[in-house]
């Protein structure tokens, strides 16, 4: 399964990188391959059964604990 995905990842960033860097947009790429990099961290450890943590419970405490926005208590 991790070859698939490795594949998959390849195959996909020789199709988007390719028009990047034939036009020279060297910001486009430096910030496409930070976000690539990112989300094939996330699929390896998805597909070798790591449990990632819910990103809604890490947005939950920003919105309610840190921020102080929620619904008002009647």
């Amino acid at each position: 399964m991790n070859l698939l995905v490795i594949i998959i990842f390849g195959l996909l960033a020789l199709y988007d990188f390719s028009s990047l860097v034939k036009k020279k947009k060297w910001y486009e790429v430096e910030v496409l391959l930070f976000f690539y990099v990112f989300v094939f961290t996330l699929a390896m450890l998805t597909v070798n059964g790591v449990k990632l943590p819910s990103p809604a419970k890490g947005a939950q405490h920003l919105i309610v604990d840190i921020l102080k926005i929620g619904y008002p208590k009647p």
